[in-house]
């Protein structure tokens, strides 16, 4: 599998943050307003059952600490848990009221 894939997955696996810039200009290319905000994109599980199931051993895994592990596991155990409610569905997105 492609080095690039295998890290998209990965980071899919594990969430990830990202900063989002928007950026308004006037008609003369003036910069009238920015905003800078982070979002956040929680653990995916498919992605994690996607790495368990193509056997993908990532470099970033050997590398974490301990306590990053924990924190990584931690997560992953409260997403599965979410989704046992039903709270959340396979992509961790919260399930519409109905």
């Amino acid at each position: 599998m492609n080095e690039e894939i295998e890290k998209a997955v990965f980071r899919r696996a594990v969430g990830y943050d990202v900063q989002e810039i928007t950026e308004e200009y006037s008609g003369e290319n003036e910069l009238l307003k920015r905003k800078v905000s982070s979002k956040h994109y929680p653990p995916d599980m498919t992605a994690v059952k996607t790495m368990l199931e193509l056997g993908l051993d990532n470099d970033e895994l050997k590398t974490m600490s301990d306590s990053q592990l924990i924190e990584l596991k931690l997560r992953l155990l409260n997403q599965l848990n979410d989704m046992t409610k039903g709270e959340v569905d396979e992509d961790n997105n919260p399930k519409k009221q109905s």
